[in-house]
């Protein structure tokens, strides 16, 4: 596409009319036709340079609702820059998962497929390049390998608040302490961990002029997202999903099946990585091949005590599933390391895995399939260990994370756990089972808070004892 010696300077002074005049929508306008208030303002923000050319800010940190542009919009603000910025540069841009990657992707191939102006913009699996200057943004999941070396441009943080850990926001915000025009921008919707990593960057860049910090809690959703839409979503969703994903509002789970308190008085241990002859141990394996992760974990009692000693997180992608072979080399090793009694595995998937170390190893190796009665069992038994401060755990973030989004729900008068739409519940289950091998050993009662007449859960959940065929608490229907 030919333009003008004029329009050339003006974008490269001014990259949010390029994105405006020149960045073709979906629905075949450009962007700044259906633009709106909050879009321009990130824009501007990401640009906006001080007297001396500097970035105006290093971090900017933007909240908004589901569908409210933000994958997009990252994709525009890094393909302008690709467009505008110096030669040979590299960016970056950290999605969530593998999938949410995928989506960075989509939006920039729609972006040059509908906009002559990105002609000379040239897109592999997850490296875009101006073909021109010779500059790049890189793709990447936050699980990916990060290299500490790397000196970035701008960083662009595809949905903070679903992070599983903070490892790849180390790397990266470190590496924006590296050069003085480095930037960072986060783009997100409202989480609800209020000790995690989303929150504190959102309260750092809430409460520093140096930062730029935007959310759209408290106003009315985007022309797109319609009022009927909008009601469709809150008879359907649990309040506090609904609450995250519509309202822009944090908040932590309704009818959180653990408190925060009862977790961190938990959170007092170290992860060991060998076992003592004093004690015996047990192994318990939920394996997630592709969407949810394979999580092993090793326990062992002291007293009435439940101590998780190690929690192994093996996942896998749709191109790269965990191979099964990894898992029976490291329950293995753990075998060898704590001299595990006993295993279990939680997947009807892993069968032929059972069958070979049923011969490989010298201890009982099995596997079960989850139903309601072990699923009531499971869940009811963690939940007194953690009322009756009788676990020990050691900081796990997922763990954390798994525990403190499960919820309850009553259906029917009757109690059900389910986990988070964004966070699965893998960890925990391993936990669970392993601490329910042990305890079950001794012969332990469990119990589970009841639900009063009215529907709320009590609070004297001591005196309680679980009737599973009572409780009859169900679980999701398993994928196989």
């Amino acid at each position: 596409m030919n333009l003008t010696a004029e329009q050339l300077e003006r974008y490269s002074s001014n990259p949010v009319a390029l994105i405006a005049e020149q960045f073709v929508l979906e629905v075949d306008e450009p962007y700044g036709v259906v633009m709106q208030p909050f879009q321009q303002e990130l824009f501007e923000a990401i640009f906006a340079v001080k007297p001396d050319g500097l970035p105006r800010y290093r971090l900017l940190y933007d909240e908004r609702r589901r569908g409210e542009s933000k994958t997009e919009d990252i994709a525009a603000a890094a393909l302008a820059d690709l467009m505008t910025g110096p030669d040979l540069h590299r960016s970056f841009a950290v999605a969530g998962d593998e999938d949410q990657a995928r989506l960075v992707v989509d939006a920039i191939v729609g972006f040059k497929v509908r906009s002559p102006i990105l002609e000379d913009i040239e897109i592999d699996r997850l490296v875009v390049r101006n073909r021109v200057t010779l500059s790049e943004l890189r793709i990447l999941s936050s699980d990916a390998r990060t290299n500490y070396g790397i000196k970035p441009r701008r960083i662009f943080f595809d949905e903070l608040s679903l992070q599983r850990d903070e490892r790849q926001w180390t790397v990266m915000w470190s590496a924006i302490a590296k050069k003085a025009h480095a930037q960072m921008v986060a783009v997100t919707m409202s989480g609800w961990d209020f000790t995690g990593l989303a929150w504190r960057i959102r309260e750092l860049a809430r409460e520093s002029d140096a930062y730029f910090f935007a959310s759209r809690e408290g106003t009315e959703p985007a022309p797109w997202l319609s009022a009927a839409q909008m009601e469709e979503q809150r008879l359907t969703l649990h309040p506090a999903d609904y609450a995250r994903f519509w309202v822009c509002l944090w908040t932590e789970p309704q009818g959180s099946w653990i408190t925060r308190e009862m977790y961190d008085d938990a959170e007092r241990g170290q992860e060991a990585f060998r076992g003592n002859i004093e004690w015996d141990y047990a192994g318990f394996v939920d394996i997630g091949l592709v969407h949810d992760a394979t999580a092993i974990a090793v326990c062992h009692l002291e007293g009435d005590v439940v101590v998780l000693d190690t929690l192994v997180t093996l996942r896998g992608t749709r191109t790269e599933p965990v191979e099964l072979e990894a898992v029976e080399e490291i329950v293995t090793d753990l075998t060898r390391r704590f001299g595990v009694r006993e295993w279990i595995f939680e997947a009807p998937q892993a069968a032929a895995s059972v069958q070979r170390l049923e011969k490989s190893l010298p201890v009982p190796v099995t596997i079960r399939y989850p139903t309601v009665e072990t699923q009531t069992r499971l869940f009811g038994g963690l939940y007194q260990l953690f009322s009756t401060h009788r676990l020990r755990l050691f900081p796990h973030e997922e763990l954390r994370r798994e525990a403190l989004t499960l919820a309850t729900r009553v259906v029917a008068g009757r109690i059900k756990v389910v986990d988070s739409s964004q966070i699965h519940q893998d960890h925990v289950i391993a936990l669970g089972g392993a601490a329910d091998m042990l305890v079950s050993a001794i012969a332990a009662e469990f119990f589970f808070p009841p639900v009063s007449p009215n529907g709320a859960l009590l609070t004297e959940y001591a005196s309680y004892a679980a009737d599973p065929d009572e409780l009859r608490m169900p679980v999701t229907q398993p994928e196989w």
